[in-house]
This record gives structure tokens, sequence and C-alpha cells, in this order.
């Protein structure tokens, strides 16, 4: 189901940045469509075009199983072909809020655009995102756009309110989860919980691949207490290899109640399984 908000924008003069491999100057991609909310099974993603022409490019940023999570890709005709492993800079302007992400591109296929994508963003950046906010993209010294987000805070809300009611579907209790005064923090990178080295051999030899997403029990010292598959792969095997290497390998520093003391809490997050290729 998508939902469409029409957000009334009034004249904006353009934005002028700095190019970084070039030195030329580009202005900021107005929207050329309103936002768009989809309401999926598995994630709500949030839709929105800018630009026209060769110019335009397409914003798509997801949530889904994470609650401190975000995936984001931008497509378009002059978006380039980077490569595997790209560095993507996200920065909210006058704020000079940044983050950066580790994110990978490609052409689509039968398509003549090519788009960046990154998975697994800390939202922590869309706190700060206001009712009209400029955003620049940056990747390798080799992309650079700036884009209006007119309507931003108002559409990121709608996506929120999505992502809540897609958790409650699942059996999370997320009011219970975000009354704590500080969610559990993973101790390293959730990415080396999963390699490709734990692939289960039967799954890789039929080619079966697929996402989990899972639901951790975190105690008041960090251990792992429980792991529970809120949505299925659709592979047992995948399903269990995913909360076993979980229960093995995830440590985190606690979650605190209001009155800062450590409290069990729950961390959500999910596990792609896709094989090499």
């Amino acid at each position: 189901m998508a939902t469409i908000f029409r957000i009334s924008t009034v004249a904006l003069a353009a934005t002028l940045f700095a190019n970084a491999s070039t030195a030329a100057e580009n202005p900021a991609l107005a929207p050329s469509e309103p936002w768009r909310v989809d309401y999926g099974e598995e994630q709500c993603v949030l839709l929105r075009t800018f630009g026209t022409g060769a110019d335009a490019v397409t914003l798509r940023l997801a949530r889904g199983s994470g609650l401190q999570s975000f995936d984001m890709l931008v497509a378009g005709i002059n978006v380039p072909r980077l490569g595997a492993n790209v560095r993507v800079t996200m920065t909210l302007e006058p704020q000079a809020t940044e983050a950066e992400f580790n994110g990978y591109s490609m052409r689509l296929p039968n398509r003549p655009e090519s788009f960046i994508r990154w998975f697994d963003g800390d939202p922590n950046i869309l706190a700060g995102v206001a009712e009209d906010q400029l955003v620049r993209l940056r990747a390798d010294d080799k992309f650079d756009v700036a884009m209006r987000w007119t309507g931003g805070k108002a559409a990121l809300a709608a996506l929120q309110s999505c992502h809540d009611d897609l958790l409650k579907g699942w059996g999370v209790a997320i009011d219970e989860i975000r009354a704590l005064k500080v969610q559990p923090e993973p101790v390293g990178s959730p990415g080396r919980w999963v390699t490709n080295d734990d692939y289960p051999s039967r799954e890789m030899q039929r080619e079966i691949e697929g996402t989990v997403a899972f639901q951790i029990k975190v105690g008041t010292d960090g251990s792992i207490e429980d792991c529970r598959i809120l949505r299925s792969s659709g592979s047992a095997a995948l399903d269990e290899q995913s909360c076993r290497l979980v229960r093995q390998r995830a440590r985190f520093k606690p979650g605190r109640d209001a009155n800062d003391q450590p409290t069990p809490s729950y961390y959500i997050n999910r596990v792609r399984w896709q094989i090499p290729r």
C-alpha cells in the first residue's frame, strides 16, 4: 500500500555547492514529485525523485528489521558506477551534520540508470532533518549531489510510524523498547557476527538465499539470553544458523532504565544470506 504526502512548497533559491573533484558549482535538485511511503511486508520504504531529465535522481530510504539502522539508495542516469566498495558521505546543511557509510554501486538491469546503495546506516543523522532540509550525498569524490528535502521531517515521521507498525505486527514490544533511557549497544561490529564463511554448505550448493530478521534479549551483564526469529528467510537452516551464531558471537553494553540502571533489553537486526558471486 502506498501513501502519498503532498507537501506545499514555495519557490526556493538554488543553493550552490563546490564539487570536490571539479570545483564546479551545482544547484541543489528540487523535488519533482511528492514523498511516497510504501508499506511492505518486510520493510517500509520512503521514495522521492529530485530534478528532471538526465539530472534526475530517485531516492529510496528503507526501514526494516533494525531499530538502529536504515538503508538508502540513490539512482539516476548520471549516477556513476563505482564498484563493490564505495564510501558515502551524507551531510545536512546548514547544520553541517555528517555521517559516513560503506556502500556499493551497480547498474540497474536493462535500464540506463546506475545506483549507489548502503545498508545498516546509523539513523541518528535522520533525527536532525528539518522540514525544509538540504541534503548532500558524496561518493568517492566521483559523485556529488544536493537535494532539497522539502517536507522531509514529516515524511520521516510517516516512515517511522510505518516502521513501528511493522515491528508491532511481528510481535515486538516497541513501546517497551523505546521507554529505555539507553538502548543496548553492540560491542564491536554486528557485521562480523555472521560472515560468508558461515554459509551452510547445503544451502550454498542449492543457492538458497534469504534475509532473517531476529530479536535478541540482552541480559543486565550484556550477555545474550535469547534469540527469536521475527521474520524467516524461508529456510529453517539459515534461520537456525543466524541465531546460533548471534548467541555465540554477539556481546553488548546493556540497556539502562530511567534510573540509569542496567536492565534486560532487546536488540533487533537482520542477517542477509547472499551467496558470494
